[in-house]
């Protein structure tokens, strides 16, 4: 109830605010997505923009940058209806796909923006839709704008401004992360989340969280924020089973750095983590071989092999979910005998991601520049 009546009051709270001073929001489901744009909100800062607001669906968000910007908090479905309808601004700027369809766009908002929280291709685990109704989408690479065009004109979608900025997350980790803090046997075990309710997670989490400590390796789960809506149930039964195992850790920090920064290896079926586990610190990983995530029912109309696809060729090992028993011993011989050339990995991020380290800053001149020409 109490948050119920918080968003109430925020909402009028933003509602009454002078237009001029809503010349860029953002919106925030979560604080797990708070490294993604916030590098993007400091280059906007750092270039003398003061009309930025936050609207969070976490209350940590509001806390945690109550000292440098405007943060409002609202949850409640109905009231974050109602904001999206009656939001006016010049820039709404947001990580949350399918727009249009769970909320509603306003007349009022000049341009809605979509900037990327995963270095994934768009046509395969993304929905047919979830690009369809923003303006601009600030992309990662070529290939997103290749993958973005194509499912255009094929679909018959409306044209897009398609800005090449790069990946704000990617940028950030290389700032903060520490590449020396790698542990022996330590294991980060990162599922992706997937609307089939045949996954890994929920399948074969527990067996190889279990299989793996009988070997005496540490184990660090990383579900994705969507388990926890998803898959609360197996979640309990991980905490149940193993949380009073030393050798076992349960991440929910904000972020994924740290689980990264322990890992010897990485282990996971088909999340996007690979990417920043490989171009941050160049460590080994092993793909469990089960399901596809693929969540565009019409993802075979589109005959374009994804940046996933290419990855996994080059750098991927691969283990069949029904030999999970020979798991501890194929991590022991990926962690000694796996030597990855660094060149190699560097050559396949600056082929696929654009503005390497400047992403933020790109993005925040062609949102100024944008907004003079308005």
């Amino acid at each position: 109830m109490k948050d119920f009546l918080v968003s109430i009051f925020n909402l009028i709270k933003f509602l009454n605010i002078e237009k001029e001073k809503k010349e860029f929001v953002f919106y925030s489901e979560s604080k797990f997505y708070r490294d993604y744009f916030i590098d993007l909100v400091s280059c906007l800062k750092k270039k003398g923009i003061d009309n930025i607001i936050l609207i969070s669906s976490d209350k940590d968000d509001v806390k945690f940058f109550k000292e440098n910007l405007t943060c409002l908090f609202i949850k409640n479905f109905s009231i974050l209806s109602i904001f999206f309808k009656m939001l006016n601004c010049k820039f709404m700027i947001m990580t949350l796909t399918d727009l249009g369809y769970h909320f509603q766009k306003s007349k009022l908002c000049k341009y809605y923006v979509y900037y990327f929280h995963a270095i994934a291709s768009t046509h395969q685990q993304y929905t047919k839709s979830a690009f369809e109704n923003y303006d601009i989408i600030f992309s990662n690479g070529d290939y997103h704008t290749k993958e973005l065009k194509v499912i255009e004109d094929q679909f018959n979608l409306k044209k897009k401004e398609i800005i090449n900025t790069g990946y704000f997350f990617l940028d950030n980790l290389k700032k903060k992360a520490n590449l020396d803090l790698k542990q022996k046997k330590q294991i980060l075990f990162a599922p992706s989340w997937n609307y089939n309710k045949e996954n890994l997670f929920d399948d074969y989490s527990i067996k190889i969280i279990s299989t793996l400590l009988s070997k005496d390796f540490s184990v660090t789960l990383r579900p994705h924020p969507e388990h926890y809506n998803r898959s609360s149930e197996t979640i309990d039964k991980i905490k149940d089973m193993f949380l009073s195992n030393k050798n076992f850790t349960l991440d929910k920090n904000v972020s994924n750095l740290y689980s990264m920064e322990k890992a010897e290896l990485l282990i996971t079926d088909n999340s996007s983590i690979v990417f920043e586990f490989l171009f941050v610190f160049k460590r080994p990983i092993i793909y469990v071989d089960y399901t596809d995530k693929i969540h565009n029912v019409d993802r075979n109309k589109i005959s374009i092999d994804t940046i996933e696809d290419h990855f996994k060729k080059e750098f991927g090992n691969i283990i069949n979910v029904n030999d999970l028993k020979n798991l501890p011993f194929f991590c022991k011989k990926i962690s000694v005998q796996n030597e990855i050339n660094n060149l190699q990995i560097e050559s396949f991020e600056k082929k696929y991601i654009s503005n390497l380290e400047t992403s933020a800053s790109y993005a925040a001149n062609y949102l100024v520049n944008k907004s003079k020409s308005i």
